[in-house]
């Protein structure tokens, strides 16, 4: 993943372009900077790729920032981004080679565009709703060659292709064969695209269909061998709801619920232990509630949520989503229960 440093003293537009940032990649692993000195601090931290900067900081700050920068991490590349600039700083900025002036703009997809190009990213998009065999099978039909970065509730993997074979993968601390096929045992993964030629070193040679038929052997194994520690049934969805801390609301996608509890997709820094107030509306009844719960897992993409005891009220309405809205699911090996 490569790291993108934001840096505003503005929080709302910090926390803004963050978020929309985040969504636009898995390859980008972003990083806010609410002023000059945390920003130091995480470029003496970080190895960082691309900064942004210059929304609502000052002139003198922009400039120390992009001081710092030119001095000690002349490989980083800087993006300032700025409404209206002064003919003064305009000039300045066209004599830092390494520095790209956006004026007037804060079209994330172009920005994002942007980011790819300087990381040299030939970025293909990103894939959700068709299973991963599935679409390696395609790539293998197109004998594609690309890099695929797959995540899947908090997991993250990479599975490098040549000529439509899979060649390479990192999971974790695995390495090659074994990481691939830990990857294709996951379920409702999100997959982004790097076209982008790379120097890449083979780590196994199997023929996908062979791939694909040992994962599922694997998966079918685990799935006999482990007990069942969920006492209500959990079914798959993609739902737009929202949860309440401290007065405050905040949105988020909801990946999986029960009658125990539920997975949502949540950028926030959520710990372990942390109450909360989830909102669930039922289109189907046209009711709406809220179950208080408490996170019990926390990872990088979400939180997973146990309910209080549910009323009569509650359960219908979650009973009317998952008819509604959900598919049943088996329980994915490796991923701690909800519920």
């Amino acid at each position: 993943m490569k790291n993108i440093l934001i840096v505003d003293n503005d929080p709302v537009t910090l926390h803004t372009i963050v978020g929309l940032l985040k969504s636009q990649s898995t390859f980008l692993q972003v990083l806010p900077a609410i002023n000059i000195q945390t920003a130091i601090d995480t470029l003496a931290a970080y190895e960082t790729h691309v900064l942004i900067t210059g929304m609502h900081l000052p002139e003198m700050d922009t400039f120390e920032l992009l001081s710092v920068l030119g001095a000690d991490y002349p490989e980083t590349r800087a993006i300032v981004m700025t409404n209206n600039a002064s003919s003064m700083l305009r000039t300045k900025l066209r004599q830092m080679p390494s520095v790209i002036h956006f004026d007037q703009a804060l079209d994330i997809s172009m920005l994002t565009k942007r980011i790819f190009t300087e990381l040299q990213i030939d970025y293909g998009g990103q894939v959700r709703g068709i299973s991963l065999s599935s679409f390696l099978q395609m790539l293998e039909l197109e004998r594609r060659a690309c890099t695929l970065q797959i995540t899947a509730k908090g997991k993250l993997g990479t599975i490098h292709l040549i000529g439509g074979k899979p060649v390479a993968a990192k999971m974790g601390l695995l390495e090659g064969k074994a990481a691939a096929l830990h990857i294709l045992t996951w379920e409702n993964v999100l997959i982004d695209i790097d076209y982008a030629p790379c120097e890449i070193k083979k780590e196994f040679d199997a023929p996908l269909m062979n791939l694909l038929l040992e994962s599922g052997r694997i998966l079918d194994e685990k799935q006999s061998q482990r007990p069942n520690q969920r006492k209500f049934d959990r079914y798959d969805c993609l739902v737009g709801v929202d949860y309440d801390i401290s007065d405050w609301t905040y949105q988020c996608n909801m990946r999986d619920i029960s009658e125990g509890g539920v997975y949502i997709e949540t950028e926030q820094p959520l710990k372990v232990g942390q109450r909360l107030i989830v909102s669930l509306s039922s289109p189907i009844l046209e009711k709406t509630c809220g179950i208080k719960g408490t996170v019990v897992r926390r990872d990088p993409k979400g939180i997973g949520v146990h309910f209080e005891a549910l009323t009569l009220y509650q359960k219908q309405v979650i009973r009317s989503l998952t008819e509604s809205r959900c598919t049943p699911t088996a329980h994915a090996p490796g991923s701690p229960p909800t519920s």
